[in-house]
């Protein structure tokens, strides 16, 4: 009987121990991750911020079609004359 009694001592103990051993592993992860989520929350936002600026780019560039390419010889022209040949 003390044999059982002894043992369950260490039962309890231990559990004891595992289950603050567990609290205290999940304390420091709740704190890792309120330390860090303002950061997450950044990497998001720039993430929506990084699609929309895609979407808008490719918006102007179907709007703008060939112009830009017609701009550069528009530029490459001027730059290839002197005042008198304009």
């Amino acid at each position: 009987m003390t044999e059982r009694i002894k043992t369950l001592e260490k039962e309890l103990t231990l559990n004891e121990t595992l289950g603050q051993a567990k609290e205290q592993l999940w304390a420091n992860i709740i704190d890792s991750v309120n330390d860090i989520w303002p950061s997450i929350q950044v990497i998001f936002e720039q993430i929506g911020l990084i699609k929309q600026d895609t979407k808008d780019i490719h918006k102007v560039k179907e709007e703008l079609g060939d112009m830009p390419q017609e701009a550069a010889r528009i530029i490459h022209f001027f730059n290839s004359k002197n005042m008198y040949e304009l």
